[in-house]
């Protein structure tokens, strides 16, 4: 008796591999449908980033670096006194660096440059509120001293409801192309076995205003914006099994 229970047991373990098997193909075994799809959703730019910088030149390190902190504290002081909402002012950069005649041997200083940066940032606006509080913003930075517009970043603050609505499309467009597939090939759809999806990140081109050593009336001075839009893209790939 005892023979016969364990030649069971052995014939037990050596046959559920098979049945497991036979039970669970995995996916390399199935007959599958692969296919994809991509969608793009357009939005309208409810945020900017504006990059504002004091540049000072001189010989004298300690009265160059005043005359920085003067003026950026101007325009700082300006652009407060703006009162515009949800405004945020932010120092992203501050350098000095030596000027050396490399005539003179061995070269020498002969002067410093001392580099302020500031980041003006407005986030949740209307398009035409955010163009013309961008717009004012640099007009003020520039009437009180600020000499160099590094650059303009118009954006979206919340891509998730956008990247979303792209991500549901972009499965639409999937699914609908594996029903056309299937038609075609004269089989029928069964169930989707394998799912995958990821935002396809395109940078925006930053719009660049560069205004060093800027001489001009302050009437000219107030740039027009054009927010524009951010186009969000999504991607599907599945993989259908058939029947």
């Amino acid at each position: 008796m005892k023979k016969i229970f364990i030649l069971t047991l052995l014939i037990g373990i050596f046959l559920n591999p098979f049945i497991a098997s036979a039970e669970f193909a995995p996916a390399s075994d199935r007959n599958l449908i692969l296919t994809d799809g991509t969608a793009e959703v357009i939005g309208a730019n409810d945020s900017v980033r504006i990059s504002i910088s004091v540049v000072t030149e001189g010989w004298n390190l300690k009265m160059v670096n005043a005359a920085n902190m003067n003026i950026t504290e101007k325009v700082l002081l300006a652009v407060k006194m703006l009162n515009i909402e949800r405004l945020t002012l932010k120092t992203i950069d501050f350098r000095v660096t030596p000027q050396r005649d490399y005539k003179a041997k061995p070269p020498k200083i002969k002067g410093y440059e001392v580099h302020n940066g500031v980041a003006v940032i407005l986030e949740k606006f209307a398009p035409d509120q955010l163009s013309m509080h961008a717009s004012i913003i640099i007009a003020k930075a520039l009437e009180n001293g600020a000499n160099n517009i590094h650059s303009i970043k118009f954006y979206i603050k919340n891509r998730t409801l956008l990247e979303n609505k792209a991500l549901a499309h972009a499965t639409e467009k999937a699914i609908a192309r594996a029903q056309t597939l299937a038609k075609a090939a004269g089989v029928k759809l069964k169930q989707i076995v394998s799912l995958s999806s990821y935002p396809v990140r395109k940078p925006p081109r930053p719009n660049m205003l560069r205004s060093a050593g800027i001489q001009a009336k302050t009437e000219a001075m107030a740039p027009p914006m054009e927010p524009g839009e951010s186009r969000i893209q999504a991607q599907v790939s599945l993989a259908y099994e058939i029947e």
